[in-house]
C-alpha cells in the first residue's frame, strides 16, 4: 500500500515534493560520481549570482520564489564549500551581499557540460508524460498567484460554516 498515492489530491504537497527530491538527489549523484562536491540545491543560487554579479539574501529570495530561511540555509553551504563570498552592504550595514568566489565561477564552468545533458534529458522524461508537465505548472501557478490555497480552503470553510 502507498497511502501517499492512495490519498491523491490530499497529498498532492508531499507527491511534489517527494518527485523534487528524487530528481534533486540523483543530479546531487551525478555530480559526485564526476568528482565535484555540489549539491543540485544550489544549483538556482548559482546560476543566478552568475548572471547578476551580487545580490542580498532578500533579492535571492525575491528572485528564486524561496524562503528567506531556505536562501540563508543554501548561503550559509556555498560559503562553507567556499563557492561564494559575502560582504556587509555599504549602504546598510545590516544586510550582506553574496556574489560568487573564483571557485563558485569554476565550479559553474565545471558542472554546464552536466547541466546540458540534464537539460536534455528533462526534456526527454517530460515528453514521455501524456501532458506538458511545465505548461501544466505554470498553469497552476499563476492560478495560486491569483487565488492562493489557503484562500480557497479558508473561503470554503466559511461556506460550509453558514
Amino acid at each position: 500500500m502507498n497511502l501517499v498515492n492512495e490519498l491523491e489530491e490530499l497529498a498532492l504537497a508531499t507527491r511534489l515534493k517527494r518527485l523534487s527530491e528524487r530528481l534533486s538527489q540523483d543530479i546531487s549523484r551525478i555530480y559526485k560520481e564526476s568528482g565535484l562536491e555540489f549539491e543540485a540545491r544550489w544549483f538556482l543560487i548559482l546560476e543566478l549570482l552568475m548572471r547578476q554579479k551580487q545580490l542580498s539574501v532578500t533579492e535571492i529570495s525575491e528572485s528564486l520564489q524561496l524562503t528567506h530561511p531556505a536562501v540563508v540555509q543554501f548561503v550559509d553551504q556555498l560559503q562553507t564549500q567556499g563557492l561564494i563570498k559575502t560582504s556587509p552592504d555599504s549602504r546598510d550595514k545590516r544586510r550582506r551581499l553574496i556574489s560568487l568566489s573564483p571557485a563558485g565561477k569554476q565550479m559553474h564552468r565545471k558542472i554546464s557540460p552536466i547541466l546540458e545533458v540534464i537539460r536534455e534529458e528533462n526534456r526527454k522524461w517530460l515528453e514521455e508524460a501524456s501532458a506538458s508537465l511545465l505548461t501544466v505548472m505554470g498553469e497552476l501557478e499563476r492560478s495560486l498567484d491569483e487565488k492562493s490555497m489557503y484562500k480557497r480552503v479558508k473561503i470554503s470553510l466559511l461556506e460550509q460554516s453558514e
